[in-house]
C-alpha cells in the first residue's frame, strides 16, 4: 500500500512539475485532476507497463534497449486517452540568446511533444524514486 501511495505522489508531482516547466502538457482543473491523473498513471505504470515491456521485447533486443522509451510514450498517450482532461499539444520554444550564444526557435509537432514530455515525467519520477531510497 505504501509502494502504491509512494507511486501516486511521485507521477502527480512529476505531471505537475513537467506541466509547469514544459507548455506542451496541460492539465486544467486543479489538484483534483491532478491527483486523478496521477493515480491513472501510475495505474497505467503498474498493469500496462509490465506488459508492453515484455510486448517489446524483440524491439529491446534488435536496438540493444535503445528504444525502451518507446514504453513510456505509450503509457503516456494511453493517459491522455483515458484522462481527457490531460492533454499533450504542440508547442513552440521561442529561443534564447545570452552572451553571443544563440539557440533559435524551433516548433515542436504533437509526437516530438509527446516524446519530450514523456521523457520529462521519466526522468522527474526516477530521480524522485533514486531520492527516496536514500
Amino acid at each position: 500500500m505504501r509502494f502504491i501511495l509512494q507511486a501516486l505522489f511521485f507521477h502527480s508531482f512529476a505531471l505537475w512539475l513537467v506541466s509547469e516547466v514544459i507548455p506542451a502538457l496541460t492539465i486544467p482543473g486543479g489538484w483534483q485532476s491532478l491527483l486523478f491523473a496521477g493515480g491513472i498513471l501510475t495505474l497505467l505504470t503498474l498493469l500496462v507497463t509490465p506488459m508492453l515491456k515484455i510486448l517489446f521485447i524483440p524491439i529491446n533486443i534488435i536496438t540493444f534497449g535503445l528504444l525502451s522509451w518507446m514504453i513510456h510514450v505509450i503509457v503516456l498517450y494511453l493517459l491522455t486517452i483515458f484522462v481527457p482532461s490531460v492533454a499533450v499539444v504542440p508547442w513552440r520554444y521561442e529561443g534564447l540568446s545570452l552572451s553571443g550564444f544563440v539557440i533559435p526557435a524551433i516548433s515542436f509537432s504533437y509526437p516530438i511533444s509527446l516524446i519530450i514530455v514523456s521523457l520529462a515525467v521519466t526522468f522527474v519520477v526516477n530521480l524522485l524514486y533514486d531520492i527516496s531510497k536514500h
